[in-house]
């Protein structure tokens, strides 16, 4: 990762790193990833010109802190990057997930966008994001499978878990690097790391998940939902779910790309977002 203007731990304990200045984007990555997933947001200077990148590790990931505690809900997630937001006084935000960092920022979009609520969220932008309670990858249900979960993570190093969960989220297994599977496996393999994993998977799916998913309609500011068409983890059909419920929004499809489009096509997902932000355009690949 490049280095970035600043960095350091909130009050929640969460990681953080800021790139840049400007409107704030705040990008959330998937189960068993980190900030290393929006890295090539950051490569370069001004990818997202007039943008501030901002990237977080959630609570049991990547650099943030892993308590032996049970508070990894979604939930919990939720409330840390509220208390984040404000902590910071980010406002006319943009909020970006990806996978389980999707589900978390439609949860965080609910927040913002209740009336009473001041008016911080100006955009969201959702990558083969979570949020509902089935259609779930397999890896998930067997985190979640009780004593299975615990045996898997502690039987398998933590390259071997990176390097199964990497491989199926690619469409195209060869663009895997080596670094890119050690980044992965460092916080899993970190003190606290499959613990932590294993608290997040549990947490994913909250009790009020029926009624979480009955206001998506309530999201009332412009959404941009992005799909890899080659998705084995979380398939389209959880995309096009999503865009019938939250009106007005805009649904678009990466050809030959799996889970994690910002990763395995990040020219094109960056394309295609700089449209979205009203960007001036840059050639995409076809």
């Amino acid at each position: 990762m490049p280095t970035p203007d600043k960095s350091g731990c909130t009050k929640t304990g969460l990681y953080y790193a800021i790139y840049g200045t400007g409107q704030p984007l705040l990008a959330l990555h998937g189960l068993g990833a980190s900030m290393y997933s929006w890295r090539e947001f950051v490569k370069v200077k001004d990818t997202f010109p007039g943008y501030q990148i901002i990237l977080i590790d959630f609570k049991g990931s990547g650099n943030s802190a892993k308590p032996h505690d049970k508070n990894y809900s979604i939930l919990t997630q939720r409330d840390l990057v509220l208390q984040f937001i404000q902590e910071l006084n980010l406002r006319n935000l943009t909020l970006v997930g990806n996978s389980y960092g999707g589900a978390v920022s439609l949860s965080v979009a609910i927040k913002l966008c209740e009336p009473q609520s001041p008016k911080i969220l100006s955009r969201l932008i959702l990558i083969d994001s979570g949020g509902y309670d089935l259609l779930l990858p397999w890896y998930l249900k067997l985190l979640r499978t009780p004593v299975l979960g615990w045996l898997v993570l502690h039987i398998l190093s933590a390259r071997q878990s990176a390097d199964t969960v990497l491989k199926d989220a690619y469409y195209n297994k060869d663009l895997i690097t080596e670094p890119q599977i050690d980044a992965y496996a460092a916080p899993i393999g970190a003190r606290g790391g499959r613990y932590a994993l294993l608290q997040i998977a549990k947490g994913v799916i909250p009790p009020n998940i029926g009624k979480i998913t009955a206001q998506y309609p309530s999201i009332n500011v412009p959404t941009y939902i992005l799909w890899g068409l080659n998705d084995k983890v979380i398939p389209l059909k959880i995309g096009e779910m999503l865009h019938a419920a939250i009106g007005g929004s805009r649904l678009e499809l990466i050809n030959e790309c799996g889970h994690v489009p910002q990763e395995e096509k990040p020219a094109e997902t960056i394309c295609w977002m700089r449209d979205f932000l009203g960007l001036p355009p840059i050639p995409c690949p076809k």
